[in-house]
């Protein structure tokens, strides 16, 4: 199959630079590897949904709530350095 995607201007550098990487060969190579990464991640949130259901609900606490936010701020540091 054969496609055609359109990128905004602000992502095209980035595009290019994980190219330019060597890691991929190709402008194909990359976007496959990206639809491969999201079946995998899909995959394996869908067995963490479907694990945490043979399990008990039990209340959240408050350190409960601490660790997310710590977990959440973390993530997004991470995937915007400037945030």
């Amino acid at each position: 199959m054969q496609i055609t995607i359109d990128l905004p201007e602000s992502l095209a550098p980035y595009f290019q630079a994980q190219i330019a990487t060597g890691q991929y060969s190709t402008a194909s190579d990359y976007v496959q590897a990206l639809v491969q990464a999201d079946l995998a991640h899909k995959a394996n949130l869908e067995s963490k949904l479907l694990e945490a259901l043979d399990f008990p609900a039990t209340p959240m606490t408050p350190a409960d709530w601490e660790h997310i936010r710590a977990t959440v701020r973390q993530n997004l540091s991470q995937t915007n350095p400037n945030a």
